[in-house]
Formats: C-alpha cells, sequence, structure tokens
C-alpha cells in the first residue's frame, strides 16, 4: 500500500538549470529528493531564456515527473534571467537579452516588434507543457524576468505580450520578481492580477507576503559543518521558520543552493560549471527539511 502523500504547502528545490545537459545527473538526483519528501504539493523552477539552455523534452519529463502519483505540481517559468542582464559587457551566460543592457532592454521590449515577437515566442514554446500541467491538475506560473531589471511601464508591457501570446482560456499565473535596488532605473510595482515572488536572504519571518513565491536565491544555505566561502550564507535550519511562514501566508518556497547551481566562486559559463552531487547524507536531510510542518 502506497503511503499517504504530506499535504503541505507547495515547496521544492530550486532547479533552474534543468534545461542544461551537462548538469542532468544532478536535477534528475535534487529531483528524486523533492520526490522522495512525499509531498503532495511540489514546486518546480525553470529559467526558460536559454541561460541554461533548452531542452523542452527533457522539461517536459520533469514536469510529468513532479505531476504522478497523486502529486501537485507547481511550475515556475522564468522567460529572461535579470541578474545575466545585469553583467551585459562580461557576461558569460547566453540567453534572451542578456548581451544589452538594462536600458536597451527596456526601450526595445517597449518599442522594437521583432524583439517584442522574440519575446513571445518563449511564451508560445511552452504551450503544449503549460496543457499538460493544468491537464495532470497541476498550476503554471510564469514571471517575465528573474530579478527583473524593468521599470514599471517596460515590466507592464512584458506581461501584456505574454498575456496576447498565450491562447484564450490557458490558466497560467503571471508574477513578478522585481529587484529594485540592484540596478539603476529599476523599480518594483506589482499590477493587478499578479504575484509577487520575493528572494530572501534572512532568518527573519516579519515578512508579509500574500499569495506569491518566496525563495532564499542569492543567500545559499549550509549544510552541518559546511562553511560556504564565496556566497552569503546561513545554517539550513535558519531557513525552517521562513519556510513555515511563507506557507502560512499561503506563498509557495523554494529552497536554493547556490553549490548545487555550479557557483563558488567567478560566475563562468553554466556549460562548464562543476553540479555537485549530493551525498546520501544531504538527500536525507533535504527531505527532512521539506517535511518540516
Amino acid at each position: 500500500m502506497t503511503a499517504a502523500l504530506i499535504d503541505l504547502p507547495p515547496r521544492g528545490l530550486s532547479l533552474l538549470h534543468a534545461n542544461l545537459p551537462q548538469a542532468r545527473q544532478q536535477v534528475e538526483a535534487l529531483s528524486d529528493i523533492v520526490i522522495a519528501s512525499g509531498l503532495k504539493n511540489i514546486v518546480l523552477n525553470v529559467e526558460c531564456g536559454g541561460g541554461f539552455g533548452w531542452d523542452p523534452g527533457y522539461l517536459r519529463t520533469l514536469v510529468q515527473k513532479y505531476s504522478q502519483g497523486g502529486r501537485v505540481a507547481h511550475v515556475l517559468f522564468y522567460l529572461t534571467n535579470g541578474p545575466a542582464a545585469r553583467k551585459w559587457p562580461t557576461t558569460a551566460m547566453e540567453g534572451f537579452g542578456t548581451r544589452i543592457s538594462p536600458e536597451q532592454f527596456r526601450h526595445k521590449i517597449l518599442a522594437d516588434q521583432q524583439f517584442q515577437d522574440e519575446f513571445q515566442e518563449l511564451t508560445r514554446r511552452l504551450f503544449d507543457i503549460i496543457v499538460e500541467i493544468h491537464q495532470a491538475g497541476g498550476q503554471a506560473s510564469i514571471v517575465p524576468q528573474l530579478e527583473d531589471n524593468q521599470t514599471n511601464k517596460s515590466f507592464t508591457m512584458m506581461l501584456e505580450l505574454i498575456r496576447t501570446a498565450l491562447p484564450p482560456g490557458l490558466p497560467v499565473r503571471l508574477g513578478r520578481n522585481p529587484c529594485v535596488s540592484c540596478y539603476p532605473g529599476n523599480e518594483g510595482s506589482t499590477p493587478a492580477g499578479c504575484f509577487l515572488e520575493e528572494h530572501h536572504h534572512s532568518a527573519s519571518t516579519d515578512f508579509t507576503l500574500k499569495d506569491g513565491i518566496l525563495s532564499n536565491d542569492g543567500c545559499t544555505y549550509a549544510f552541518p559543518g559546511e562553511t560556504p566561502t564565496s556566497l552569503p550564507y546561513l545554517q539550513l535550519e535558519k531557513f525552517e521558520g521562513v519556510q513555515s511562514k511563507t506557507g502560512r501566508m499561503n506563498s509557495m518556497f523554494i529552497l536554493w543552493s547556490g553549490k548545487y547551481q555550479g557557483l563558488g566562486g567567478p560566475i563562468t559559463d553554466p556549460k562548464s560549471r562543476a553540479y555537485i552531487m549530493p551525498t546520501e547524507a544531504e538527500r536525507e536531510i533535504l527531505i527532512e527539511f521539506l517535511r518540516k510542518p
């Protein structure tokens, strides 16, 4: 007899790099941890703008994995990558809009028909996967840009381009992940009907985020006895209260790891990074963490 799934608010491990073939073995191991947690409501987040490549066949397989056995998959797609774009003169990441300045991006998304069409294609190529998520009883969400570099006007245009690219009646939540202090001119208003994603870098639980998404993206976690040397970090247990509070606010929680994303020194081309495999001890610790009420 199959054990009953644990009915907790949606949560999961960050898999922004899931499209990248070089990370495939590790992504499989991390997704196995999420499945092994026995949670009913699980979150999968993926960067789909090309920064970590694009592999729709594997992405569909991963979505199916998250949707089986009575699980409800909450799948979050980022269409473009703000952090990579802020380093546009020297960035090691390819992808939509990463080789032009944020100022140029804002202008082109507002006024350049070809650029707008190319952006809409990032949405159109997700159609079949989104339909499958919905048919399996899950929920698809789209954030136009991870840690965005947009003014309110350019962000509103990105939302409108996504909405007009989506087939009528296709159920997709749209959200914003602003990063107001990250680049000159960045703004952070969240339009009506648009959820908010916040990146939280402390153990504090005084946030008021409702019906959105919260992640520690940018502040990695450390396992017992581990001391990261190149990224801000907290011991994993410090995020237990954050995860719990996020659920009580009817929001989803995504646990991010710099180590598992191949970070730990100068940011290099994702294809050349070392994607460290979780140890058996780390696997057990993460399963226990995800099961925390």
